[in-house]
């Protein structure tokens, strides 16, 4: 159990610092005293039962690491949800999951206050109103800590499907424990290590690195609430952070700041799409420091990683470095056999931290396993020294700043409008090294539907980040003589993205 390993972490480094979170430094021992305040807490006011989920939308927090880990001691599942989403998608994952309750930032009230005949008013806990310690609180007896086996669901993470109805990923505490030690042993991650911790805990990637790894190591966590480069340049400093798991925007936005300032930082990841070389160079020249390439997915954690710290393959090319300790990855050929290196192939790949499969779609459980492996849908091969290389995606989901973003979700929502006869909705090149999701409308014949109504609609049933940039009105939706609809290239795309604008 995730929570067990965690008070036996706090036990061990009791004193060490575990998590700073603007003015407050908190150390295991006291981490572990907010664990247990937040299990009374919930155990009080909602009288849980083993297996309900709870929801929750909240900052990267303390408030979120204590309600984690108290969610799972009582025998619970969690439901990180994207502040982003609307009222619409909370109550479709409400319905689906039966959300006991949902702990929440007050500032996001006005979505959850839409969906309070699906989790009544006594059940929606802000975080404002968690206790942060006390005698009642900090006396939980062990009786009260539910026992659960090392394969039932810790959380459930929601990721992009083929139909536009997002997937739920099971992500048990087998699943959970053996990424962050695989990851741990690799990369000598323990008590003196600081990590920054900017990517949200919503987020896969923000959990597994920049939630899991260090507090179940016994490194410091150093959280930013909300980014800003001259605001995260600056805690850096002060904290002296040395070690980054991040994304192609946070190195991007980072890139020009005073070099002194992130002169602290000695082990850079990246992941959620590919990061420009010309950003790597950059951080090379002006920090001294190599930004790594690292390659995961909420269905099975981090898979491969570069490590080397002088030549990162990701500065010359689409290189992910090798598969961690304890990661199997094969290449795919059409036919499900092994390819040989250097052939490209979908990769499928092994390990105790991938799931068991999606939450109530067995048929498709079954589809995307193979032999034991689970095939990724993502394409690439290894070259002869054994490093892996991602060459492309077999699907359409769309990678938007490193958040896979589903076209078919949007383009059901513009199908709703009554003046749409047709869409098609994919992503073209920002010029910038990332992609913009873009929208090509069809009005039913004699009606008009303006730029204003599509982006009213997507707003209103659609997070911020799935809302098309670029849209484009045309008579017919083009089509090839295969009866595919076309990509344009990337100069043309990029021409259309300047003259089309964003919303």
């Amino acid at each position: 159990m995730i929570s067990e390993y965690l008070r036996h972490v706090a036990l061990r480094y009791r004193d060490e610092l575990a998590i700073v979170d603007g003015e407050q430094r908190i150390s295991y021992g006291e981490l572990s005293e907010r664990v247990q305040s937040a299990h009374e807490w919930l155990r009080r006011t909602l009288n849980p039962k083993p297996g309900d989920v709870i929801a929750l939308s909240l900052d990267i927090s303390w408030q979120f690491v204590a309600c984690f880990f108290a969610i799972s001691e009582l025998g619970c599942v969690i439901m990180p949800c994207n502040p982003q989403w609307r009222a619409v998608e909370l109550r479709a994952f409400a319905a689906r999951l039966g959300f006991r309750s949902a702990v929440i930032e007050p500032r996001f009230s006005a979505e959850w206050d839409q969906i309070l005949d699906v989790i009544p008013n006594d059940r929606l806990l802000t975080a404002d109103r968690m206790p942060v310690q006390g005698k009642a609180a900090g006396a939980s007896s062990p009786s009260a800590i539910v026992s659960v086996t090392e394969d039932a669901p810790a959380l459930y993470l929601s990721t992009s499907g083929s139909t536009g109805t997002p997937r739920l990923v099971p992500r048990s505490h087998r699943n959970l424990i053996g990424n962050a030690k695989s990851l741990a042993g690799w990369l000598d991650v323990g008590p003196g290590r600081r990590f920054l911790s900017v990517v949200p805990f919503h987020y896969s990637h923000g959990l597994n690195n920049n939630l899991m790894l260090p507090l179940l190591s016994g490194a410091t966590l150093v959280m930013m609430r909300q980014f800003s480069p001259g605001a995260c340049a600056e805690l850096v400093h002060r904290e002296k952070v040395d070690m980054l798991f991040g994304s192609p925007f946070i190195y991007g936005s980072l890139v020009d700041c005073d070099p002194a300032s992130l002169s602290s930082l000695k082990h850079c990841f990246s992941s959620g799409g590919r990061i420009p070389s010309s950003i790597v160079e950059r951080w090379r020249d002006r920090f001294g420091v190599f930004v790594r390439q690292f390659y995961g997915m909420s269905e099975a954690g981090v898979v491969a990683l570069e490590r080397g710290v002088e030549t990162p393959a990701s500065s010359v090319g689409a290189c992910i470095g090798e598969p961690v300790r304890g990661v199997e990855v094969m290449v795919l050929g059409a036919g499900g056999q092994r390819l040989e290196r250097g052939e490209i192939g979908e990769l499928a790949i092994r390990s105790e931290s991938v799931m068991s499969g999606y939450l109530g779609e067995p048929e498709l459980t079954r589809s995307v396993f193979h032999n034991g492996f689970f095939r990724t849908g993502d394409l690439g091969y290894f070259d002869s020294a054994g490093n892996l290389y991602l060459t492309g995606r077999m699907g359409r989901v769309m990678n938007i700043a490193g958040v896979k973003v589903d076209p078919v979700e949007v383009e059901r929502v513009l199908e709703m409008l009554p003046n749409v006869a047709s869409c098609h909705v994919d992503a073209v090149p920002n010029g910038r090294g990332g992609d913009l999701i873009r929208a090509r409308v069809v009005p039913r014949e004699g009606l008009q539907v303006t730029r204003r109504e599509v982006i009213e609609q997507c707003r209103q049933q659609l997070a911020e980040y799935k809302l098309p940039r670029v849209i484009e009105f045309l008579e017919a939706t083009p089509v090839t003589i295969a009866g595919k609809i076309p990509r344009y290239g990337a100069a043309d795309a990029a021409a259309r993205v300047e003259k089309a604008g964003s919303s």
